[in-house]
């Protein structure tokens, strides 16, 4: 019974300082543990030889140094060479470790007695965290993050028009705005980015014109593995003089809008992901006005798609989760007959697979490729079929440098005679460097190919673009940009180039 008694004191002799370096150097709570000891433990009796409640002493230099400094010994049986380990081919020279800070223990050993005793340990001041002081902050609405900006531009286009032959420059005044939100609630996610631009050209008013694009995401939590996920979006932009869905003397440039809706149910049973979704999107077009000051009615060009879409997916790992993807649709114009007499309604059947892709965040998004077969009212208009896809990857190469890439693939309608439709294919990449933490400097280019089917015509467009951003404040940043524009096309007179100026400032909160 006294050898055992002697075997606990001797243990608990040694493994006190081991507790309290252990606790300072890995920066643990010292209040919490050492609640409960107090005069009814026995053995720390013996240790304190009184009945109060039981006090750590602090241990000596003697004590610890066995804990923070290997023994020389080891060291000595180690060979950094690349001959064979030889016990006296190394020597150590290490100086022995040395408490660097001795109040550190002493600190942890305070707030362990503070704890016995019942009273409060002194409080610790924590580091804050590294905050980027040019970080836009936005509004808070309950539990709703707001992120408005507007930004105002001045510059430069070559060619407002967007013609070919008869090219005159103008000054250019941009304003644009914009709206980010982003949900901060604990279940249910809300986001999205609302764009709108309004170009103005003081020497030539009429070809002023509007631009602008949304996405709004509402995705409500139903159950555990069960989720609506709905989606909200919309388009505006203009057509040019020279396209070919356009007749000859168009003077202006007629806006074009789009706009629509997704509603979805999507269900995961362990690591397969089903989801059934219902699309409706409807595209109108402005009217044309011709050299002669009368205007052209496109309303026989208006209509509406609807779809379905299935699609399962399943998470073979946490980087990768391929999918496959099948959908109905129907387009339906508002007007039977086009202005040439054609019956456009058609019905389409395609499917894709792909994948999502997240390695460790640095690469991020989704690539998916298929087919599409569409089949028109018109017997005159051929059965069409082509590739469908999407791609949208963010690779983030290095802290500073950020890398997107999108590209795309559709059948879209069109109003040329003889031609069923045209498959559009689009593809981009953009690179965005951090020069310092307040200056970034973006470089894009992106390529778009529009394949009439049926006919001979082919549009080829390129677009390289430049932009600095430079950050002021939090709320005003510097911007100044540079777009070269450029299209190639079978269609005579139809090819332009154009090379637009800006430079602006960026107001957020």
């Amino acid at each position: 019974m006294v050898c055992d008694w002697l075997r606990f004191l001797r243990v608990t002799t040694i493994a006190q300082p081991l507790i309290a370096t252990t606790i300072a150097l890995a920066g643990l709570p010292t209040t919490g543990w050492a609640q409960g000891i107090d005069a009814s433990d026995a053995p720390f009796q013996l240790l304190r030889g009184s009945s109060g409640p039981f006090v750590l002493p602090p241990p000596s230099s003697e004590q610890i140094a066995p804990f923070l400094d290997p023994s020389p010994m080891l060291m000595n049986n180690r060979d950094l060479g690349s001959g064979p380990l030889q016990a006296s081919s190394f020597t150590n020279t290490r100086r022995p470790t040395t408490l660097t800070n001795p109040s550190v223990h002493e600190r942890v050993y305070a707030d362990l007695n503070a704890s016995a005793a019942g009273s409060t340990p002194t409080p610790r001041r924590r580091r804050s965290q590294a905050i980027d002081p040019y970080e836009q902050l936005g509004l808070m609405l309950g539990g709703l993050k707001l992120l408005p900006a507007v930004e105002a531009d001045v510059g430069y286009d070559s060619n407002p028009r967007r013609i070919a032959t008869g090219v005159k420059g103008s000054t250019l005044v941009r304003t644009m705005a914009e709206l980010k939100l982003q949900s901060e609630w604990v279940r249910h996610s809300l986001t999205g980015t609302l764009r709108g631009s309004y170009d103005a050209f003081p020497g030539m008013t009429d070809v002023n014109r509007p631009a602008g694009e949304g996405r709004v995401n509402l995705r409500v939590d139903v159950l555990r593995g069960t989720q609506i996920e709905s989606e909200g979006r919309y388009s505006v932009t203009t057509q040019q003089p020279g396209n070919p869905n356009l007749p000859n003397g168009v003077v202006n440039q007629p806006i074009t809008s789009s706009f629509g809706g997704t509603l979805g149910l999507v269900h995961t049973f362990n690591r397969v992901t089903v989801g059934l979704y219902g699309d409706v999107d409807r595209s109108t077009y402005g009217n044309a006005k011709l050299a002669d000051g009368t205007s052209l009615s496109q309303d026989d060009r208006n209509y509406t798609q609807y779809a379905v879409r299935l699609r399962t997916g399943y998470e073979l790992s946490a980087f990768f989760t391929p999918f496959i993807e099948g959908r109905l649709d129907k387009r339906r114009y508002d007007e039977h007959f086009d202005s040439s007499g054609y019956a456009r309604n058609s019905n389409g059947i395609g499917a894709r697979i792909g994948t999502a892709i997240n390695i460790s965040g640095s690469l991020t998004g989704e690539v998916a490729a298929g087919l599409e077969h569409r089949v028109y009212d018109d017997p005159r208009l051929a059965d069409l079929n082509g590739p469908i896809g999407e791609a949208s990857l963010v690779w983030t190469a290095t802290p500073l440098t950020k890398l997107r890439l999108r590209a795309s693939s559709t059948i879209g309608e069109t109003s040329v005679v003889g031609s069923s439709g045209v498959i559009v294919t689009q593809a981009g990449a953009e690179v965005e460097h951090a020069l310092r933490r307040n200056l970034t400097v973006t470089g894009a280019l992106a390529f778009s190919n529009n394949n009439y089917q049926d006919v001979y015509l082919r549009e080829n467009g390129m677009t390289g673009s430049v932009r600095l951003d430079w950050k002021l404040t939090r709320t005003l940043a510097f911007r100044a940009s540079f777009t070269h524009e450029r299209l190639d096309s079978t269609s005579p007179g139809s090819d332009y180039t154009a090379n637009i100026f800006l430079v602006g400032l960026r107001l957020q909160r």
